[in-house]
């Protein structure tokens, strides 16, 4: 029977293991999306989403201009009149984790369905198995590594998408407060794997890094 599982000799049973495999790969594909993280509290996220900068609007504005291109990411709006700035980056290697909203012990449909196609897969294998013992006479089969089977899991890379919004706020005193929220999206072969917010500290940190090294290039020309 293990025999007839790994190298099925009827057409039937070739062509039902084909399908069974290409099920199974895509279905663990699709399971090995990201890890996402939680989102944190609304206080907490607020806390290291925001900074106070010295500086006027137009300062910090162009400070956070700066810092966004140093980290490859593209402008598409700017706003200096409200202080409002949307930049984007599309890129190959992932550069922070996705976090998701909802409770830890509880599985999420992209769980439920990978341990639904995976049963459903091993019990479909353990049948063709059958249907090959019974069928062992047949003579249309071959080994099924000897033809040239098709690859039909996604094979391209995972494409990572990220989005930031960068709110400037003018306060007393020449300080300008800045507030920077972040989402991204990761994809492949044309299908999103994952979606969700970034509440990473290191993302934060080496956005406002780049704006403070920015600010003290500014002040010391």
């Amino acid at each position: 029977m293990l025999s007839s599982l790994i190298r099925p000799k009827s057409f039937f049973a070739q062509t039902l293991y084909h399908g069974l495999v290409s099920l199974l790969v895509i279905g663990l594909i699709g399971c090995s999306a990201p890890p996402r993280v939680e989102k944190p509290p609304t206080s907490v996220a607020r806390a290291m989403e925001t900074r106070p900068f010295q500086g006027d609007l137009k300062t910090v504005l162009k400070a956070s201009i700066n810092s966004l291109q140093d980290m490859d990411y593209t402008i598409e709006v700017l706003n200096s009149d409200v202080g409002l700035i949307t930049a984007s980056r599309t890129t190959e290697s992932k550069k922070a984790g996705l976090s998701r909203e909802g409770q830890n012990n509880q599985m999420t449909d992209a769980q439920k369905a990978c341990l639904a196609i995976g049963a459903i897969a091993i019990i479909a294998m353990i049948a063709a198995s059958i249907f090959e013992d019974s069928d062992s006479d047949s003579s249309g089969g071959g080994n099924i590594f000897s033809g040239g089977s098709n690859d039909d899991g996604p094979d391209g890379p995972m494409i990572y998408r990220y989005k930031v919004t960068i709110n400037l706020t003018e306060l007393k005193d020449s300080e300008t407060k800045v507030r920077v929220s972040a989402s991204g999206e990761v994809e492949q072969d044309g299908k999103i794997l994952s979606t969700g917010g970034v509440h990473e500290p290191e993302f934060f940190q080496k956005f406002f890094s780049g704006m403070n090294q920015g600010l003290f290039l500014d002040q010391n020309q």
